[in-house]
C-alpha cells in the first residue's frame, strides 16, 4: 500500500472519529428535540417532544428486528413500574417503517408496556436525537433539552443513568 493511501485512509479514519465524537458529545446537553413530532402509537394522533415539557422524559427507541430491544423494553418496563421513575414521562418510540402492527402490538403484550408508545416510521429519531443505533435512550429535562443520551440497551440500575434523572428532577 502507498503512503498516499495509507494517509488518505488515516484521514477518513480520524474523521470518522471525530464525527462519533461530536454526535456523543451533542447527547450531553443543550437543546434538544422540540420539533420532534411522530405518532401516537395507539390514536395515531401527532406528538412532540415539546409535548412532554414541563416534566423530565425518558426516550427510548426500539423496533421489532432489534434483539437488544427485548431487553431493553423489559428493563424500561421494571424501571417505569419503579420508585426510581417518579417524575419522569417514560415513551417507547418504535422506529419501524414497515407495517408490522401485530410484531409491535406481540412486543408490547410480552413486555406489558404501559409506558407512552409513540411510532416514529421515518426514524426522525436518529436525525433529532444523533441516535447511532437502536436502541437508544434520551433524557430530557423538563424545558425539553436534552440532558443525556445512552446508546444500546440500558442498565437502568446503572449509577451513571440514575444519577443523570436525579439531575433533570433537581
Amino acid at each position: 500500500m502507498s503512503s498516499s493511501s495509507r494517509s488518505h485512509r488515516l484521514l477518513a479514519l480520524v474523521v470518522m472519529l471525530v464525527t462519533l465524537v461530536s454526535l456523543s458529545a451533542c447527547g450531553g446537553g443543550g437543546s434538544g428535540g422540540a420539533d420532534y413530532q411522530v405518532a401516537d402509537l395507539a390514536t395515531g394522533e401527532p406528538v412532540t417532544a415539546a409535548d412532554l415539557r414541563g416534566q423530565p422524559a425518558l426516550l427510548v427507541s426500539w423496533a421489532t428486528w432489534c434483539r437488544e430491544c427485548d431487553e431493553e423494553l423489559a428493563g424500561l418496563q421494571e424501571f417505569a413500574n419503579s420508585e426510581a421513575s417518579n417524575g419522569l414521562r417514560i415513551v417507547a418510540v418504535n422506529l419501524d417503517a414497515a407495517d408490522v402492527e401485530d410484531e409491535i402490538q406481540a412486543k408490547i403484550d410480552r413486555h406489558r408496556l404501559t409506558v407512552e408508545l409513540w411510532r416514529d416510521r421515518r426514524n426522525e429519531f436518529k436525525r433529532t436525537f444523533g441516535a447511532l443505533g437502536v436502541p437508544t435512550t434520551v433524557l430530557l429535562d423538563a424545558e425539553g433539552n436534552v440532558a443525556g443520551t445512552f446508546p444500546g440497551a440500558v442498565d437502568f440500575d446503572d449509577r451513571d443513568v440514575l444519577a443523570a434523572i436525579e439531575k433533570v428532577r433537581d
